[in-house]
């Protein structure tokens, strides 16, 4: 008898979506409950309810979310990407978010941080009032900002020649903020490199 072995991608994909389908179904299942509830009136079971279906929803959010972890430029590799949904403090954190972490051949590392929903979703937009004091530490090469434009989106961006660190911040439509964190990184030329390979079309269409 001949062994099937399933590609190790089409395992994962299958899995994926198995465990999507499990959350839609709880997430599903939770919104009948509170409906139950609703109609007994105990409605702060029917809260509970809703505040676990919507939990769950995040879960999904998140998980659409690794979609747009681009894929490593040349010189990098991809240590690990996660996403996560948010319960009850989606009003602060986000309704959901994704992170993935690079490294470089050269020891550099770069961190991507997506979020969508609440403050943390539209951090951009206060990282940009950054951009206000972008002159008064010019000389000493601390801090340095400027504006950037990719793709159509305008982005935020700080580097600090004293410890080669750096950030890359875009408010992507309304709800969404994504921002590329640099370590040991020459230049922010490096950040520019995974931001050019970035679908913020595709997210701020979807999102």
């Amino acid at each position: 008898m001949k062994k099937l072995f399933i590609p190790l991608t089409l395992s994962l994909f299958l899995t994926t979506n198995l465990q999507a389908n499990n959350i839609e179904t709880e997430a599903v299942d939770s919104l009948s409950t509170a409906q139950n509830f609703v109609q007994d009136g105990n409605y702060s079971k029917a809260v509970e309810e809703i505040n676990y279906a919507l939990a769950k929803i995040n879960e999904l959010t998140a998980t659409e979310l690794l979609k747009f972890i681009p894929p490593p430029p040349d010189g990098y590799s991809l240590l690990n990407k996660q996403s996560q949904g948010v319960g009850a403090g989606a009003s602060i954190a986000g309704n959901a978010g994704a992170t993935a972490e690079y490294a470089s051949t050269k020891g550099a590392t770069i961190n991507l941080n997506i979020a969508i929903g609440g403050m943390t979703g539209k951090m951009a937009s206060f990282a940009a009032l950054g951009s206000i004091f972008a002159g008064l530490s010019q000389e000493s090469g601390e801090g340095q900002t400027r504006k950037v434009r990719i793709q159509g989106y305008t982005g935020t961006e700080i580097y600090n020649s004293s410890d080669q660190t750096g950030t890359l911040t875009f408010q992507v439509g309304q709800k969404a903020s994504v921002t590329f964190e640099g370590n040991t990184i020459q230049s922010t030329e490096e950040l520019m490199q995974f931001a050019k390979s970035f679908d913020f079309a595709g997210l701020e269409k979807t999102f």
